[in-house]
């Protein structure tokens, strides 16, 4: 990256790097809502924080949920103080289009998930191209292996870059959503979904957009050791019929129920054993 910049910062007491680039990434002009896309100025600029010891080290790429991408809240969420000291990876925590440094809107997040189904197609396209650019710069660095990690929206992400990049050491879809149009039924506003109906966008017309970028619509190319998923029984989010459809996808491979909510994974030894490890064995890849 000939534009690539990197400053040095320091975020709840961890040292890390903040990395910025023109992302490069357009759509087909002839696409519908490209123009618009590419108005979305401060979306062209890529972000990520990383946190490094020894390059050659292997490499985990966290992927944030919906409404963060700012590293105060993603780097704790991530417990990369553990990922770092004790397993002695490597960190690269992306920034997903139109969040964080990149929103449009008043909020992080703004655009991504809305009755506007384009922009939503868009901005997963986008975040793929981002995220593959930046794994040619993690691999470029030595690494010898990469794993991806996602919670929430990121794990509908991670599970995406699964099926489109064949050399992914492990994927962790944590409290996934697997399925956008699913979600926007249950979650959005009878107003809402009335003016999309009346505008002539049913959801039939959403899933048939979106499967382009449905991580249930492509094949996993992680071997199906280096595959897991962890979710809720009582998530209200992403409910579990999310994870169960991704595991049955994935060829049902390890998945670990706990009992709470979307947002309670952190307190659950269950999830914190299987990370643990799940990139324990990542941290060996390599003879390290």
């Amino acid at each position: 990256h000939g534009d690539l910049t990197c400053v040095p910062e320091r975020i709840r007491g961890v040292e890390c790097e903040h990395f910025s680039f023109d992302s490069g990434y357009a759509p087909p002009p002839e696409e519908p809502g490209a123009e618009r896309w590419q108005g979305y100025a401060r979306n062209r600029r890529a972000h990520a924080w990383v946190v490094r010891g020894e390059p050659e080290r292997p490499w985990l790429v966290c992927i944030h949920g919906y409404r963060l991408g700012i590293p105060a809240i993603d780097l704790p969420a991530f417990r990369v103080e553990e990922l770092t000291g004790r397993l002695g990876l490597n960190l690269l925590l992306p920034v997903l289009p139109l969040h964080g440094p990149r929103r449009q809107g008043r909020r992080s997040g703004d655009g991504f998930l809305s009755a506007n189904v384009i922009d939503t197609l868009h901005a997963e396209a986008h975040a793929m191209w981002d995220l593959r650019r930046m794994l040619g710069w993690v691999r470029a660095q030595g690494a010898p292996a990469v794993g991806a990690y996602g919670l929430s929206l990121g794990g509908y992400t991670v599970s995406l870059l699964a099926a489109l990049d064949p050399d992914l050491a492990c994927v962790v879809a944590g409290i996934p959503v697997a399925d956008v149009t699913r979600l926007y039924g249950r979650h959005t506003p009878e107003l809402h979904r009335l003016e999309a109906t009346l505008s002539g966008l049913e959801e039939q017309h959403m899933e048939e957009i979106l499967r382009v970028v449905s991580p249930l619509a492509l094949p996993c190319r992680v071997p199906k050791a280096g595959r897991s998923i962890f979710a809720a029984v009582a998530d209200r989010l992403a409910t579990p019929d999310h994870a169960r459809d991704l595991w049955r996808h994935w060829d049902e491979p390890t998945i670990v129920w706990y009992q709470g909510g979307h947002l309670t994974f952190g307190s659950r030894p269950e999830v914190r054993n299987h990370l643990e490890a799940t990139f324990r064995g990542l941290s060996q890849v390599g003879g390290a």
